[in-house]
Parts: C-alpha cells; structure tokens; sequence
C-alpha cells in the first residue's frame, strides 16, 4: 500500500518514519487495504496505539544510537585535536613589544600584599593619565585583563581562551603600570612612558 492510499482511506497524514511501522504491520496483518485503514482509523484492538509506540520506541532507540556516535566522534575529535596540538608544539607566546607579563605580575604582587603598591580605581587611573599626558578622559577605557596567547613552530598564534591580569597597579612615580585604550588607539603606561601596546 502506497503512502498516499492510506493517507485517503484513512484521513491520517503520517510522517515517514511512522508510515514505515504503519506499512510492516499491514504485510503482516493480512487484510485487505480497506480493511486494514478502517481497522487503523477506529484503532481496532489498540492497532494505531501499537504501531504508534513501536514507532516511539524505534525513533529513541535511533536518538540514542545517534547520541552514542556523537559522543563517540567528539571524543575522537578531542583526541585528534590533542594529538594535533602535540605536533604543532603549542607554547605561551608574548609580543616583544609590549611589557612582558612577568614584569606587570612583579609589580602586582606588591598589590596584592598590599607592603609596597595598590591597585589604582579607573578613576585615579584616568586622572593619572590626563594629568601625565593631556588625553580627553572621555575617550580613556580603562583595560583590566588582555587574552592569554600561544604560538606553535609554523610561528602561528592562537588565544588560549585564557586571559591575564592587567588591572592597574601604582608603586611610585617610576614604578607603575595603566592598560588602556582610547577610541581609536591602544596604550599602556609603564613606568612613566607611554608606549604603543599591540594585540
């Protein structure tokens, strides 16, 4: 019986994957189209109710099986991914040209203990700056974490997702760090010199 001859006798507009439980249980009830679609239409017996639920059960059985290889090839992908990442010899990258992290973490700890250094609010940050070097403090964004990054031995970089501190930090007038950006240019204050700061 075609799916479009029940469709008619029936009133019923099932999907595919029904119709094929619909389509097998009608082989095997040797009825007669109309016999069967009438039987179907008035659930004779709880037919519709069993074809239904035996088709219920093949489309979890098929979620399922098709969760279980999913989970299987995003394991092979992770694997794959950390054996690639082995190949490519990942390593913690810094732009020369900007203030090596180390140096930043140096001065922060004197923050964090609170014996040597403070963190400076946005506010006394700004002031700092447009005191120091005449910017419009409008346009200053003060910048507290910049991205983590590593380069593999194709000297290819990629952001970790990580990100470091870079909150900033006031020791003395020749001792001091400030990241941030204006709406057109980014900056960072080291030790009383405004550098260029590259991302």
């Amino acid at each position: 019986m075609m799916l479009e001859e029940f469709e008619s006798r029936t009133g019923f507009y099932p999907t595919r994957d029904l119709y094929s439980r619909i389509e097998a249980a009608y082989m095997e009830s040797g009825l007669d189209k109309d016999s069967f679609c009438a039987a179907y239409k008035e659930n004779r017996d709880g037919i519709a109710e069993a074809i239904a639920r035996d088709a219920a059960f093949d489309e979890i059985k098929a979620a399922t099986q098709r969760e279980s290889e999913i989970k299987k090839l995003q394991e092979q992908v992770a694997q794959l991914t950390k054996q690639l990442d082995r190949e490519l010899e990942w390593k913690p990258y810094e732009l020369s040209q900007n203030v090596p992290q180390a140096d930043y973490a140096k001065l922060a700890a004197g923050a964090e203990s609170g014996l040597c250094a403070h963190y400076m609010t946005d506010e006394e940050a700004i002031k700092w700056i447009c005191d120091e070097f005449d910017f419009d403090p409008a346009k200053i964004t003060i910048i507290h974490e910049v991205p983590e990054y590593e380069i593999n031995r194709h000297n290819q970089l990629r952001k970790t997702g990580k990100m470091y501190d870079c909150r900033p930090v006031y020791c003395a007038t020749d001792y001091h760090y400030i990241r941030f950006n204006t709406k057109r240019w980014f900056y960072e204050v080291w030790n009383g010199q405004l550098r260029p700061f590259y991302a």
